[in-house]
């Protein structure tokens, strides 16, 4: 797995735009700093649309405070911030998304979209990557019966650290 942090929210949280993010349980990746103010500047971006979205609809926030959270996140590190939110989380953003209204010439809510589904493929390439095939000699666990003197042979050999 990536060492990027996981920006995690919790499903019954109550998000209020000026909370943190991480008061509603995320841990973020450090601010942008000035070489990322591209990354930034197209979070902002996204954020302008994402609160005029949710600014027409109201009670949007407190409905869908997945949304919320992202757009507190996209103020604080623009878009990096997307990639490093957790596959559920992701996935709860990109549900709440399709119940809004989205406009097709909104090209940084459609810019905030196409990135959530990107980020959703590289973390599911990502955890395939990292699972083991069932036919691998080293991920195979063969489990049998044993008796219990079986047992306590092996518990007093772990105990005495006469094991490998």
């Amino acid at each position: 797995m990536s060492a990027r942090p996981a920006i995690a929210f919790a499903a019954d949280a109550v998000v209020d735009r000026r909370r943190s993010a991480a008061a509603a349980g995320a841990a973020l990746p450090p601010p942008a700093n000035q070489g990322a103010s591209g990354d930034l500047l197209r979070g902002r971006l996204m954020q302008r649309s994402l609160q005029a979205l949710l600014d027409r609809v109201q009670g949007s926030r407190a409905a869908l405070p997945h949304l919320a959270a992202l757009e507190v996140a996209l103020i604080e590190h623009g878009a990096a911030a997307v990639p490093a939110i957790s596959p559920k989380g992701l996935t709860k953003i990109h549900q709440q998304l399709r119940i809004l209204p989205l406009e097709a010439g909104d090209g940084p809510i459609q810019d905030l979209l196409a990135l959530v589904h990107r980020s959703l493929r590289q973390q599911a390439r990502e955890q395939q990557t990292h699972q083991l095939s069932p036919h691998d000699p080293q991920s195979t666990v063969v489990i049998s019966e044993g008796s219990e003197s079986d047992f306590m042979n092996a518990l007093a050999e772990a105990r005495s650290g006469g094991g490998h």
